[in-house]
């Protein structure tokens, strides 16, 4: 700073060793936090898919416990989910198994149907090297691609995974709601227990119902595009109304690219019209889904645009695979419904009359 003769007064700064052991202590502790991560991977990720499990399946079992017992409910629950998971899955890639002897035969021939067109689409397919390309997928999958007896195989493999997991999620439906009321009873600020609690039970709720409501959504999708995909003889339906369902769970892009195979197959299969006419369908479902079902759904859960769940997803994927991405994706759901909720209860307050 400036002095009374003109002078500048020069400050020195030192490390005092305070400031040295906290910096130090920092380092020390991400790198045991890395390691600890590392080593304690496999059963972190079990509890978190078995928190996220308890909170997506508590309503169910709360439904089925209005007729039987919770514990049977929860067992019944449980039992039901696996069996539809275990046969989807069964159903998928044998189908695609037995498709792809279709594909080896079939879609040579379509590739060079399309390349002999006249038109601008055999244009494009002839420059674009369609046939070739076709070859080498076809090859590609055949290597790739696994049947029903081999899902079952690596679904008793993860037996035990699965089993630690469905007891963990048991405990948590039974005792979590309980844990997280003396979590929060932790804080001695009575007002702020008050609005913790104001902000995560609804987060919880709206983000709940956000996950569901999509799940749904991917769902009927999903039927409907295998049955189109049934009704036009084309490869795979299941496996074609899978992807479709899968890739819809994007909000805005996600049912137009998980018709694409549809889109695809069609074209190669039946004919231009009949593609051309799926696409304006898709195109009109892609448009009421963006703007009149997701706004509806956000108004009564949480709003979910399409970078957050698209980012959060491939991170996911690419640090724990397909089950990295969907609860990685559930969490930032719950992380956008805290953030809307602390919103609407900081607007609630200011809006409150003193």
């Amino acid at each position: 700073m400036p002095t009374a003769t003109g002078t500048v007064e020069r400050r020195s700064y030192r490390l005092t060793p305070t400031a040295a052991l906290v910096i130090i202590g920092t380092i020390v502790g991400l790198v045991v936090l890395k390691r600890v991560f590392v080593a304690a991977h496999r059963p972190i990720s079990w509890a978190v898919a078995s928190v996220a499990a308890a909170v997506l399946l508590d309503p169910i079992v709360d439904l089925l416990g209005r007729h039987i017992r919770r514990v049977p409910a929860v067992l019944l629950t449980f039992l039901a989910l696996g069996a539809i998971g275990v046969g989807t899955a069964y159903l998928v890639f044998d189908e695609v198994e037995q498709a792809m002897d279709r594909l080896e035969a079939e879609a040579p021939n379509a590739a060079a149907a399309i390349e002999d067109r006249d038109d601008r689409v055999g244009e494009l397919a002839r420059d674009f090297e369609l046939s070739a390309r076709v070859d080498d997928a076809v090859d590609a999958l055949g290597e790739r691609v696994t049947g029903g007896e081999d899902v079952l195989v690596s679904t008793a493999g993860t037996a035990p995974a699965y089993l630690v997991c469905t007891i963990l999620t048991i405990f948590l439906m039974t005792f979590g709601p309980r844990m997280a009321h003396a979590a929060i009873e932790q804080d001695p600020d009575r007002e702020r227990r008050v609005r913790t609690a104001r902000v995560i039970g609804p987060a919880v709720a709206h983000a709940r119902s956000a996950v569901l409501y999509n799940a749904l959504e991917a769902l009927v999708v999903g039927l409907v595009v295998a049955a189109v995909a049934t009704g036009l003889d084309v490869p795979a339906p299941y496996a074609v109304g899978f992807t479709a369902g899968v890739l819809s769970l994007l909000p805005h892009v996600g049912l137009t690219l998980g018709c694409v195979p549809l889109l695809l197959l069609t074209l190669g299969f039946q004919s231009l019209f009949a593609a051309l006419v799926l696409l304006v369908l898709v195109i009109v479902a892609q448009l009421a889904d963006s703007f009149l079902l997701r706004p509806h759904m956000a108004q009564h859960t949480v709003e979910v645009g399409l970078l957050v769940p698209l980012v959060v997803a491939l991170l996911g994927y690419a640090i724990y695979g397909i089950g990295g991405a969907v609860f990685a994706t559930m969490y930032a759901v719950l992380g956008l419904a805290i953030l809307d909720q602390i919103d609407r209860e900081n607007r609630r307050l200011t809006s409150s009359p003193l």
